[in-house]
């Protein structure tokens, strides 16, 4: 009797194992179908907009928002939604365009063209920039522009992230050097 139920339970926890198998399998070739046009969605968002990034870099960003800045006296710079959009940022040299990503999805990306911030290196005060965000505070102004930086922000995005983080780190320590 023992021994009938250790199989019966054996057969059991097989069972469950294949059946997490099968579905972490099929989410994974489901996320692949789904991402693998997504940066080809962004790319024509952003040159849509603005036709002259599109040889830059790009990556889709959360604004988020920060506290202790705006506690400091900083004003964000991204005002006038209910809640806080996606930005698709694009990125080369010196020179950014950050623009408001509204309604996006895996398979259409539309840019508010109303809101889209343009700026170079000589304008940025200073950027702070840690794991999963990023701050850049404006010269002459107490304004600041928050970001979430993440690889899976609405789909997959991980060699975008890596490529972003490290050129906006090496953009904070030319910003540095320049003050």
């Amino acid at each position: 009797m023992a021994v009938a139920v250790t199989a019966a339970f054996m057969a059991v926890i097989i069972g469950t194992a294949a059946l997490i198998t099968i579905v972490i399998v099929c989410y994974k070739k489901h996320v692949e179908k789904t991402a693998l046009p997504f940066p080809f969605v962004i790319q024509e968002a952003a040159v849509s907009a603005v036709p002259e990034s599109a040889d830059f870099e790009k990556i889709l960003v959360a604004g988020i928002k920060d506290t202790v800045q705006a506690m400091k006296g900083y004003e964000r710079i991204q005002s006038g939604y209910d809640s806080l959009p996606n930005y698709i940022v694009c990125y080369r040299g010196d020179e950014l365009y950050i623009m408001t990503a509204m309604y996006s999805n895996r398979k259409k990306i539309e840019v508010d063209t109303n809101k889209i911030l343009h700026f170079k290196k000589e304008q940025i005060q200073e950027i702070k920039a840690g794991k999963s965000r990023v701050l850049i505070f404006f010269k002459e102004s107490r304004r600041f522009f928050a970001m979430g930086v993440s690889p899976v922000l609405v789909a997959p995005q991980t060699e975008a992230y890596e490529n972003f983080m490290e050129y906006i780190k090496k953009l904070a320590s030319e910003v540095k050097e320049c003050i």
